[in-house]
C-alpha cells in the first residue's frame, strides 16, 4: 500500500503531470520492491511554495507505506531526491521528504484493514 506524493511550484501541463505520476510509480516499485498495482501516486503541481525565503524550484514529497523500515531511510531520501533532480529539475537541498511506516490496523483498503 505505498503512497508517493509530490507537490510542487513547478508547472506541468496535463501530460507532463501523467508522466511523472507513471515515473513515481515505477521508481517507487523498485526502490521499495512492491508491485505497482498496490502503488498510489498523487501529484500536486503549480501550488504556490516557498522555501528559504524564495520561490525557486521546490518540492515536498511523501511516502508512505506498511513496514517502511526507518533504517532504510537514508537510503531512500538520497535515491528520491535524486528521482525529483532528474524529472522535477529541483535541486535535493530544496527537497524535504516525508517517511512515515504505517500501521497495517490503522490502514484501509477494500472494506477492510491490512
Amino acid at each position: 500500500m505505498p503512497y508517493f506524493k509530490i507537490e510542487t511550484n513547478q508547472k506541468l501541463d496535463d501530460a507532463g503531470a501523467e508522466k511523472l505520476s507513471k515515473d513515481m510509480s515505477s521508481f517507487l516499485s523498485g526502490l521499495l520492491g512492491k508491485p505497482e498495482r498496490v502503488i498510489m501516486v498523487s501529484v500536486y503541481h503549480s501550488v504556490a511554495m516557498m522555501f528559504n525565503e524564495n520561490t525557486s524550484p521546490v518540492a515536498y514529497v511523501e511516502i508512505k507505506s506498511i513496514g517502511l523500515a526507518p533504517e532504510k531511510c537514508p537510503e531512500y531520501a538520497k535515491a528520491v531526491c535524486e528521482f525529483i533532480e532528474t524529472v522535477l529539475t529541483v535541486s535535493a537541498d530544496r527537497v524535504y521528504i516525508d517517511f512515515a511506516n504505517i500501521n497495517a490496523k490503522m490502514f484501509g483498503w477494500n472494506k477492510q484493514t491490512f
